[in-house]
């Protein structure tokens, strides 16, 4: 009865420190450890039939034991297929030797199933005499040994897609914990071919399981709740984030400075780009949203944006979602997020209704016509010099209000590309950066 205690306490220890992923099979979000789930259970499947077969033999019911002993090289065999599929799938080094050790593992198990049903009808196997004794075959012997060297190419799988990863620390542990694990149920095989009244590969079986539960699945479990805890930081922070946008005056969003596509906006950019939520918008570039000229127009602002080393804020007459005229404000930030990745941050506040009460109240009908002609002066001077300028600007030197006009290519003719204040505080540090360095200081005392 010993030969049954040593399988009992195999299944229970097997039982105790796998409870949790026999229970259940969300125990780890990934494919492998599926396999593993069912590969414990052949195990248990294994001991069931070992423990029943040290109690058949002592009782000497024959024809019982007969029975057991086909099913236990079922289950041995099955579960040494699973142990392929487990180390494939986790290992994920050459897919296509993965394939060809799963392959295999399905044919073992496929030959040994029909030898085992031959075996009942024409003794191949084994037999077991009419006084209860067990006696093997060559059969067996030649299923067995196919077995320690499938064990061993597995062994050495695992040992040579460490070397091809490169893998260090715990890593590096829990790939030479699975070569381990083959070589141990190998030399117990080995030595079952000499001792078949001994429960070695039971033994083997609890040794194996012990180390990858404590190498390999603790680790394993770890790295998942922290991959868990992290994917929850991440989403916390991406809700924060959101709302933050949502609560923001106007429209907002940001998008990534190389690919150009939205990483997250606020309900009112979505319904101006058309879309039903913010969510349908992410991941788009301006070019799947709008029109070609206006996502040209957007990549220019933000090119801009990207250069300069301060907020990038301009005005611009664009239309709403309904195509109603609107005056926006809108600032363009460069920053860097987490990842180190450039992004750009965007916010557009409608001012339509700002500028029209500052309109009404703070110019008189004589004001705002000399406005309007000292505007049509200064643009026809503009005119004049955009013949030998690129860039110009109109500046009210009391107020720092300016207009920035730029000369057109084809016909040397200007057009206004924003409007702003602060100009000797914002612009001169923003053209500083586009005037050659050792022109720099020369520039900068002829704009004091």
């Amino acid at each position: 009865m010993y030969y049954s205690m040593v399988g009992l306490l195999a299944a229970l220890v097997l039982c105790i420190v796998n409870f949790d992923i026999l229970r259940s099979s969300g125990s780890f979000d990934k494919p492998a450890w599926s396999i593993y789930r069912r590969f414990l259970f052949a195990v248990l499947m294994y001991y069931i039939t070992d423990i029943l077969w040290g109690i058949l033999e002592y009782k000497k019911l024959s024809a019982a034991l007969f029975i057991d002993t086909t099913v236990y090289f079922m289950a041995t065999a099955v579960g040494i297929s699973f142990w392929a599929d487990y180390t494939a799938a986790f290992l994920n080094g050459s897919k296509a030797f993965g394939r060809v050790l799963t392959l295999i593992g399905r044919i073992i198990v496929g030959l040994i199933m029909a030898m085992t049903v031959i075996n009942i009808f024409h003794p191949v196997l084994f037999i077991v005499d009419s006084s209860c004794v067990y006696k093997t075959l060559p059969m067996r012997h030649v299923v067995l040994v196919c077995q320690i060297l499938f064990l061993i190419i597995i062994s050495v799988y695992a040992l040579n897609c460490r070397i091809q990863a490169a893998v260090a620390g715990r890593n590096r542990m829990r790939f030479h914990i699975l070569a381990v694990f083959g070589i141990i149920m190998a030399a117990c095989l080995f030595m079952q071919l000499w001792f078949p009244y001994l429960p070695l590969y039971s033994i083997a079986y609890m040794l194996g399981t012990c180390l990858l539960h404590a190498f390999v699945a603790e680790d394993e479990r770890e790295d998942y709740s922290r991959q868990l805890e992290e994917a929850e930081k991440i989403a916390d922070l991406k809700d924060r984030f959101r709302a933050l946008l949502d609560n923001m005056p106007g429209m907002a969003f940001t998008k990534d400075a190389e690919t150009g596509k939205y990483l997250t906006c606020n309900q009112a950019f979505a319904e101006y780009a058309h879309k039903d939520s913010p969510e349908s918008v992410t991941g788009l570039t301006d070019a799947e949203i709008f029109d070609p000229e206006t996502a040209a127009h957007f990549a220019h602002d933000d090119g801009i944006a990207l250069s300069l080393s301060k907020p990038y804020i301009f005005y611009e007459d664009v239309s709403d979602a309904e195509g109603n005229p609107r005056q926006l404000q809108t600032t363009k930030i460069k920053y860097k997020d987490t990842a180190g990745r450039f992004c750009v941050l965007g916010m557009c506040q409608d001012i339509t209704d700002l500028m029209r009460i500052q309109h009404e109240h703070s110019m008189t009908k004589e004001a705002y016509e000399s406005a309007v002609k000292t505007r049509l002066m200064y643009s026809h001077i503009a005119q004049t010099l955009a013949r030998d300028y690129a860039e110009m600007f109109y500046v009210n030197t009391d107020s720092e209000e300016f207009i920035e006009y730029r000369s057109k290519e084809e016909n040397s003719s200007l057009e206004e590309i924003r409007r702003g204040w602060h100009f000797f505080s914002d612009c001169k540090a923003e053209l500083c950066e586009s005037v050659y360095p050792d022109d720099r200081e020369a520039f900068l005392n002829a704009m004091n």
